[in-house]
């Protein structure tokens, strides 16, 4: 439960800073990192796990920041390696579905109004906060 609460803290706080500045400050995802480090250190959850969600999850957004310049930005990449070394390699998929969907209707929607999204691109951090909400709770 701690790892969750931790979790939510730190991904409301990049949603509220990436939807105002369209950035996510490394300090809080490096904070996000040290906290799940002492909870592994302190027996919550599998060192192997959460290294497998961080490879997987983190290595899948780099692989898109490099192949797709501009489509995606380094701290959603560095965002997401920090939710799978929390949640683990099958979560933070589900995670990363649920919140590339939800982004791409709300981006469908900012393109079909003139939103400003058209021009400064789309925040994930919320849709990621969104998405661990959904899969958090069912």
């Amino acid at each position: 439960m701690i790892n969750e609460i931790i979790l939510l803290a730190g991904l409301a706080a990049a949603a509220w800073m990436d939807g105002r500045s369209r950035r996510i400050p490394n300090g809080l995802l490096l904070t996000l990192f040290f906290a799940r480090v002492l909870l592994l250190i302190c027996g919550f959850g599998s060192l192997s796990a959460s290294l497998a969600g961080m490879a997987v999850s983190g290595g899948l957004l780099f692989s898109l920041y490099l192949f797709l310049p501009g489509g995606i930005g380094a701290g959603d990449v560095k965002l997401f390696a920090v939710i799978g070394f929390y949640l683990g390699a099958e979560a933070v998929l589900m995670v990363l579905f649920l919140a590339m969907a939800a982004a791409l209707v709300w981006g469908l929607a900012a393109r079909r109004r003139g939103g400003r999204e058209q021009e400064e691109g789309i925040p994930i951090a919320p849709f990621a906060l969104l998405a661990c909400v959904i899969l958090l709770v069912s």
